[in-house]
């Protein structure tokens, strides 16, 4: 009797998750999308690129906004609306440049590239997630 008991207790230790234990896709926030080590927002649309993380109180650790472009053209992006310090990277097709937007900032910041990426101050500091892959 008391072996069938650990069995059962065995059996279901093993068929069940621990309570609380998290899968990596319950770490990303809503709108974010796993992808690799990062919780990644893909921009797609103009309306939403304008937008980006203006207003945002808080980006979490490992999430990341993509901004997809059609084309390699000079895109310029300012912090005047946000109040997270940001690293933006401008990637191009044969280079990659990581500024570092300040918030609150009116400056724009220019660089030739047909993706940028916004993280948390110092997460994309060599990161080769994005390489000249894109």
């Amino acid at each position: 009797m008391q072996s069938k008991i650990l069995r059962i207790i065995l059996v279901s230790f093993i068929c069940f998750p621990l309570a609380g234990e998290e899968s990596p896709s319950n770490l990303c926030a809503e709108g974010y999308i796993e992808e690799g080590e990062y919780c990644v927002k893909n921009l797609y649309k103009p309306a939403d690129r304008r937008k980006g993380l203006m207003y945002v109180d808080d980006l979490p650790p490992n999430h990341i906004v993509k901004f997809h472009f059609q084309n390699l053209s000079t895109k310029c992006f300012w912090m005047r609306n946000t109040s997270i310090p940001l690293d933006i990277k401008f990637i191009g097709s044969n280079s990659e440049i990581i500024e570092k937007g300040i918030p609150f900032s009116e400056k724009s910041i220019c660089h030739r590239a047909k993706l940028v990426v916004e993280a948390n101050r110092g997460e994309l500091i060599g990161s080769r997630q994005y390489g000249k892959r894109y």
